[in-house]
């Protein structure tokens, strides 16, 4: 039996989008990325998850790490699944609600197949024949679903433009 993974980054030949933002309420995402991911990447409750989050309330600043993740399987097909990466680190003052974060965004479509010899034989033939050209079309989609949750985080932080790294 053999296996195969094959991770493409969306945004290549860059693997990561950073947003850094420095104002009110910088600990919004918090509270609302459930539903912007869901928006975005047309997924359900179960297609979120928040593989960690950390916080400290003890000091001035609160500070924290939050990570949450995006899994959209709807239209990719049998074999491909975009995976949708958003960390974020930040603190905001107690006395008033500003602060600061540095969100680091990581798209990614990963191809995954399995099965014998043979079969994979004929799925690398698949593969070169005709699922490159899906492969192409699922990049460029979520290269737009990113760009559509980028627009949303500017936003919802009234941001005018964003730094390139």
């Amino acid at each position: 039996m053999g296996k195969f993974q094959i991770d493409d980054d969306c945004l290549a030949p860059r693997r990561t989008r950073w947003i850094n933002y420095s104002g009110s309420d910088p600990l919004a995402w918090t509270r609302e990325g459930t539903a912007i991911l869901r928006n975005c990447f047309e997924v359900t409750t179960v297609g979120t998850g928040e593989p960690r989050w950390m916080w400290d309330w003890s000091g001035d600043p609160i500070q924290m790490y939050h990570h949450r993740m995006a899994l959209h399987t709807g239209t990719t097909g049998r074999f491909s699944k975009i995976i949708f990466s958003v960390k974020m680190v930040g603190f905001k003052y107690k006395a008033k609600n500003e602060g600061t974060f540095r969100m680091e965004i990581e798209p990614t479509v990963r191809h995954k197949f399995e099965g014998n010899k043979f079969v994979m034989f004929m799925w690398w033939i698949y593969w070169h024949v005709f699922y490159n050209a899906v492969r192409k079309t699922l990049l460029e989609r979520c290269r737009e679903m990113t760009e559509k949750f980028v627009a949303i985080i500017k936003e919802m932080y009234s941001m005018g433009s964003l730094e390139e790294e």
